[in-house]
C-alpha cells in the first residue's frame, strides 16, 4: 500500500510505502490532521487470507500502528477481514468499515459487513457486525458521515450456490454509537448490483 500527504498548493509533503502484501482502500482525516487508512494485510496464500489493517499517521508522518483486526475466535487465521472505507464523524471519532467472515451453521464461511469505531490516534472504542438480516451474505464497501452519524453501502446476496443468487445494493444508517437508526434498505434490481461509493449533503 502507498500513502502520500500533499500541501494545499499540491506540493508533496511526505509519502510512504508499506511492504508487499498490504493494501489501502479508504482514507479519512480528523480535524487535527490525523490520517486514518483502512486496508488489509495478506496473511495466507492458496487460499488467500487477509486481516483488516488500520494505519494511523500524524500530519508529521508519525505512525500510530498499524492496528490489526481479526475475529478473536479465528485462532488458526482461516478467515479474512478487510478494511474498505473510512468516515470521520462530527465528533472526530473515526469509522472503519469493511468485511469479515463468520462461521455459518454448516461450518461454511459467510461474509458480513464489519464496522470499527476509533478515537484519538488509534484507540478502538466500538465494533459492529451485520446480523445478515437482509440476505445471508453482505459486505460494506463505502461509508460517509451524516448528520445522525454515518451511512454505509455495499452489497448483499443469498447463498451463491442457490439458483438465481445475485448481489444487490444494501444501504445502512448508523448513529455515532454504531447502532442502526433507520431500517436498512435493500435495492432490488433486475441484474446484479453493487454500491462502491456514496455521498451525503451535510
Amino acid at each position: 500500500s502507498y500513502v502520500a500527504r500533499f500541501q494545499p498548493d499540491g506540493a508533496l509533503d511526505w509519502e510512504l510505502a508499506s511492504p508487499a502484501g498490504t493494501e489501502a482502500r479508504g482514507v479519512g482525516v480528523q480535524p487535527d490532521g490525523t490520517i486514518y487508512v483502512a486496508g488489509a494485510r495478506r496473511t495466507g496464500i492458496n487460499p488467500e487470507r487477509w486481516d483488516m489493517e488500520v494505519s494511523v499517521y500524524g500530519p508529521d508522518k508519525t505512525a500510530y500502528g498499524p492496528i490489526a483486526y481479526k475475529d478473536p475466535d479465528d485462532k488458526k487465521n482461516d478467515r479474512s477481514e478487510r478494511g474498505r472505507a473510512v468516515a470521520v464523524l462530527a465528533s472526530g471519532r473515526v469509522v472503519i468499515a469493511g468485511t469479515g467472515e463468520i462461521v455459518g451453521p454448516n461450518n461454511e464461511w459467510i461474509t458480513r459487513g464489519v464496522v470499527l469505531l476509533f478515537e484519538g490516534k488509534g484507540k478502538r472504542v466500538g465494533e459492529w457486525t451485520s446480523s445478515g438480516d437482509k440476505l445471508e451474505h453482505d459486505a460494506i464497501l463505502a461509508a460517509v458521515a451524516t448528520d445522525e452519524g454515518f451511512a454505509t453501502c455495499g452489497h448483499a446476496y443469498a447463498n451463491p450456490n442457490m439458483p438465481g443468487s445475485k448481489s444487490q445494493i444494501l444501504v445502512r444508517w448508523h448513529g455515532p454509537d454504531l447502532q442502526e437508526v433507520k431500517a436498512p434498505r435493500l435495492e432490488t434490481t433486475p441484474g446484479a448490483a453493487v454500491c462502491n461509493a456514496l455521498g451525503y449533503n451535510m
